[in-house]
């Protein structure tokens, strides 16, 4: 399963950037390519992305889920589409005067799409998290990334068998993260 993770450290205390993380809106706005998005409850949300494969959109409605949470530290959240399953760690931790954001995603592509979706993840991961953090900077001031791995991460606190968290703010994880992965338009949803 194709997976990254970032690190970045935000400009704000963890109450404040887990108040954005929670804020599905706000969340989407800093995803590239999240057209849409509507709340179905305070932990799942619908969300239309845009991505081009060469020339040609491709629209997918995603439906988010925040699996469990720890506020204002973890947050883990699923998010499934047809011939896709992403699953999504977020960590803050203090960092001085700001939030370090642990975020670590998996994509699983399933069925025909396979090959597509996996493929996407690979080539778009660096350059979706890179946009993500020009938001996140726009939103909360100077921040540095602190690097994309493509191997797995220990999400700190989401060990096998631990809860791993988020609530409704997951929705918005899920969107900005779909974006940052897998490219669309940077327009904040309405």
């Amino acid at each position: 399963m194709p997976q990254r993770q970032t690190r970045f450290t935000v400009a704000a205390p963890p109450i404040e950037v887990w108040g954005f993380v929670r804020d599905v809106h706000a969340l989407c706005s800093c995803i590239p390519g999240v057209e849409q998005v509507r709340l179905v409850d305070d932990t799942t949300a619908e969300l239309t992305v845009r991505e081009k494969v060469g020339v040609v959109p491709l629209i997918v409605a995603l439906r988010a889920r925040i699996d469990s949470e720890d506020p204002p530290h973890r947050l883990h959240a699923i998010a499934t589409a047809e011939h896709l399953r992403m699953e999504i760690d977020v960590a803050l931790q203090p960092s001085g005067a700001g939030t370090e954001m642990l975020g670590l995603i998996e994509v699983k592509g399933e069925g025909p799409l396979k090959p597509v979706v996996d493929g996407l993840f690979e080539r778009r991961a660096d350059e979706r998290a890179a946009q993500f953090a020009r938001h996140l900077e726009q939103r909360f001031g100077a921040m540095a990334p602190e690097g994309i791995a493509p191997q797995a991460v220990e999400v700190p606190g989401a060990a096998a068998g631990a809860t791993r968290g988020w609530v409704a703010r997951f929705g918005a994880w899920v969107a900005r993260a779909w974006r940052r992965l897998f490219g669309g338009s940077a327009r904040p949803p309405r």
